[in-house]
């Protein structure tokens, strides 16, 4: 009886609370991340080690994705509601993380989530997949830190890999100051990486004369609205 008791008890407390009986129910529900995993340059998919924490650095999840099902990865025990870092990297890829936040459910869930990371490979290009300089300027763009990001975090997660920005300029009418611009971008670039506690010695740079051979200006004239900026690169030079 005494049990009966308590047990009514508890639930008249958590309908004051305005909270379902069943909750103690729904704290044990568990819900599954699947998805792929893509090599970040060539977008074909790999085979590569990743683990999953949760807020607290707790792992939760080993294993590995499978290449030759498209990438295919499964994590499942996850929590509703809750924040997972999923963290990747072997001698293959640059270690990376990545934040997930579990939506809230009331029943079982599979949410899909691809990723797409990068290879190690010295003499890799890693493009910055969008301008962060205007037309002819080298003062980095207002909002840059978005786009920048991801590469911080990659020379953060791995501190012994050295990178060379590549900077290419917008046009080719005149070399001389052609290599003003682009040795401006890249020092601008450097800067800003040293200003968020990369070592100095780790950045290398290169500003081109020359327009980007394999990403030239286009022939053709552009949307309204949209100018051809000349591409940057970070370039990977040891690990």
């Amino acid at each position: 009886m005494r049990r009966i008791a308590v047990s009514f008890f508890i639930a008249a407390v958590l309908t004051v609370f305005g909270i379902s009986p069943c909750y103690s129910q729904l704290t044990k529900l568990v819900v599954s991340v699947t998805g792929s995993v893509f090599n970040e340059i060539t977008h074909q998919p790999v085979n590569v080690k990743m683990e999953a924490f949760d807020a607290n650095g707790k792992r939760v999840y080993r294993g590995t994705s499978n290449a030759e099902q498209n990438g295919y990865y499964y994590i499942t025990g996850l929590k509703p509601g809750e924040k997972y870092f999923i963290r990747f990297g072997d001698v293959d890829y640059f270690k990376q993380d990545f934040e997930v936040d579990i939506p809230p459910t009331d029943k079982y869930a599979e949410f899909s989530r691809d990723f797409l990371i990068k290879p190690k490979a010295k003499g890799l290009r890693i493009p910055l997949r969008v301008p962060t300089f205007e037309l002819g300027k080298m003062k980095l763009r207002a909002g840059s830190d978005f786009f920048l990001k991801d590469i911080l975090e990659t020379m953060q997660k791995n501190p012994r890999v050295r990178f060379q920005i590549l900077s290419f300029p917008d046009n080719d009418q005149n070399p001389n100051e052609n290599k003003v611009i682009t040795e401006g971008r890249c020092n601008s670039l450097r800067d800003y990486f040293i200003k968020n506690g990369i070592e100095a010695d780790r950045i290398l740079t290169y500003g081109s004369d020359q327009t980007d051979p394999t990403q030239p200006p286009p022939t053709k004239k552009m949307a309204k609205g949209k100018r051809y900026v000349g591409p940057t690169y970070f370039v990977v030079e040891s690990f």
